[in-house]
C-alpha cells in the first residue's frame, strides 16, 4: 500500500500528537520534521510527555534524525514557510503547526516549495484560508489546496450549536470556555501583554478573550449576531469544557435536548461528538479522539426555551484525530488526481 508523505512544520503539542497518532492511518507517514528547536530536546519531549506519558515505542535521536521504532525521520530547521524544500523529501501534505504564519500568503510558500496540500493547524489570521469544522462544513475540503482546522473550542461546540438550531431554533447563545492551561500563560506573576494574563496560571482562574465566536460565525453565517463568548483559563493540565446557554424558539425539556444531541452523535457527528451519560470529569477526556464529549447529565432548561449544556474537549488529541482524517481525505484526492 502506497503512503502519503507528510511534512510537519512545528513539533510542539500538535506536531507530537500527529506522530503519536499517525500509526493508526496506514496511508499516511511523517517524512520530515521542520522545527528550529534542538532536535535532541524534541526527541526527548516526544519520548516523555507530562500529559500522555511515555511514548509507546522506541524513540531516539541520531545524526540530526528522529528514530521512531526503527524508522528514520529527518529533522530540518527552516525558520519560515518556504525555507524547506519539501520536494527533496517527497512530501505531499504539509501540516503547518507552529501557531504562526497563518495566512494564505504564508501557506502558499509551502506549495511553492513542493507541497501539494497544506493543513493549517490553527485559526487563520485573515479570512483567506477556509476553515473546516468536521461534520459541519466538510464540503469546503473538496478541491482545496489548503485548509484551516480552526480551534479546539470551535470544533467542540459547533456540532452542538447546529444540533440545537435544527431541533429547536436558536435565537441567541452565550458560551464560556473553561480552558485548561496553555503555553502562552505565565508560571509566576510577571509582566505580559495584559494585566490578567500576567498572573500565575497555576494559582488563578483567569478570564481571557476568545475568538471562537468569530470562527463559528465565519463557518456558520446563520449565527451572525447570535453568539458571544468568553474564556476562563483554569489550573488544570488538560481537559476543558464549553458551558453553553442558549435561547431557543421551540420549547423543550432536558430529555428533549439530550435526545436531539444523542441522535446527532449517532448520525451526522458519529466519530466526532461522543454522547456521555456518565458522571465524567476533565481528566476523563484527556485522550479522547472525539472533538467533543457531550455531558448529558449537565443539561438544564429554564422556562422551556432557555437551554444550558456542557460539552467537554481536550487540548489537542481529538483535534489531531480530525487533522489526520483530513490528511487522509487530501491524500485520497491526490491519488485520484494522479490516476485521472
Amino acid at each position: 500500500m502506497s503512503t502519503t508523505r507528510m511534512g510537519l512544520m512545528g513539533f510542539g503539542r500538535i506536531g507530537r500528537n500527529v506522530l503519536r497518532l499517525v500509526h493508526e492511518h496506514p496511508t499516511l507517514e511523517v517524512a520530515v520534521i521542520d522545527d528550529i528547536a534542538d532536535p535532541e530536546g524534541l526527541a526527548y519531549l516526544l519520548k516523555y510527555d507530562s500529559i500522555y506519558g511515555r511514548f509507546p515505542g522506541d524513540v531516539a535521536h541520531r545524526d540530526g534524525n528522529l528514530i521512531v521504532n526503527g524508522a528514520t525521520i529527518p529533522f530540518v530547521n527552516g525558520r519560515e514557510p518556504g525555507d524547506t524544500n519539501w520536494s527533496d523529501f517527497g512530501v505531499d501534505v504539509v501540516v503547518q503547526a507552529t501557531g504562526k504564519y497563518r495566512t494564505r500568503a504564508w501557506c502558499e510558500r509551502h506549495l511553492a516549495a513542493g507541497a501539494k496540500k497544506v493543513i493549517l493547524a490553527s485559526t487563520p489570521e485573515t479570512g483567506d484560508v477556509p476553515i473546516l469544522l468536521r461534520g459541519v462544513n466538510d464540503e469546503v475540503l473538496d478541491g482545496a489546496d489548503m485548509i484551516s482546522l480552526g480551534s479546539n473550542t470551535s470544533n467542540a461546540i459547533a456540532p452542538i450549536l447546529k444540533t440545537l438550531d435544527a431541533a429547536f431554533g436558536l435565537d441567541r447563545a452565550f458560551f464560556t470556555t473553561v480552558h485548561a492551561l496553555t503555553n502562552s500563560q505565565r508560571l509566576a506573576d510577571v509582566p505580559s501583554e495584559g494585566f490578567r494574563q500576567s498572573r500565575a496560571a497555576g494559582e488563578n482562574i483567569i478570564p481571557a478573550a476568545t475568538n471562537s465566536g468569530d470562527i463559528l460565525t465565519e463557518v456558520m453565517p446563520e449565527f451572525a449576531g447570535k453568539l458571544s463568548a468568553v474564556a476562563l483559563n483554569v489550573p488544570v493540565a488538560d481537559g476543558s469544557t464549553v458551558d453553553l446557554v442558549a435561547q431557543v424558539r421551540k420549547e423543550a425539556t432536558p430529555a428533549d435536548v439530550n435526545a436531539a444531541v444523542e441522535a446527532a452523535c449517532s448520525s451526522t457527528y458519529e466519530g466526532i461528538v461522543e454522547y456521555s451519560a456518565d458522571p465524567i470529569v476533565s481528566s476523563d477526556v484527556r485522550q479522547s479522539k472525539y472533538s467533543a464529549v457531550y455531558d448529558s447529565l449537565a443539561t438544564m432548561v429554564m422556562t422551556g426555551t432557555m437551554l444550558k449544556t456542557v460539552t467537554w474537549f481536550n487540548n489537542g488529541w481529538g483535534y489531531t484525530a480530525r487533522l489526520l482524517e483530513v490528511a487522509d481525505t487530501m491524500a485520497a484526492s491526490l491519488k485520484e488526481g494522479a490516476s485521472a
